[in-house]
């Protein structure tokens, strides 16, 4: 199963493969060092690819500016944060399984990393 962002609608243009350089036109704008900033500390969820890749499509850019505006809202926003740092301590606990040698103490480390998913489901 492919993963498909929520910044795209259920459509084909969402499908593409993303661009993964910058854009040439971004360093005569700044905008690498903007995107710089904005995905600081963040780089286990290759957000760039998001900021170089082109909306070609006007109903997708209506879509995009439609999540950032439920984005704007606090209590949404807090729900995703605390869900992004629950999953992000849930991919901390599941290698160190495969680093440990006793049963039940992997055992206890996957039960860590489950309670941590489970805990936003």
């Amino acid at each position: 199963m492919t993963f498909q962002s929520i910044l795209f609608p259920d459509t084909e243009e969402g499908k593409t493969k993303p661009t993964l350089e910058t854009p040439a036109f971004f360093a005569d704008l700044n905008l690498d060092q903007i995107i710089e900033a904005v995905t600081a500390g963040k780089e286990e969820y290759n957000l760039k690819s998001f900021f170089y890749t082109s909306l070609a499509d006007i109903n997708t850019i209506r879509y995009r500016h439609e999540i950032m505006q439920d984005l704007e809202k606090k209590v949404l926003f807090g729900k995703i944060t605390s869900f992004a740092q629950q999953m992000r301590l849930m991919r901390e606990h599941l290698p160190q399984i495969g680093k440990l040698h006793y049963k039940y103490q992997k055992a206890s480390w996957f039960l860590d990393a489950t309670e941590a998913y489970c805990d936003n489901n």
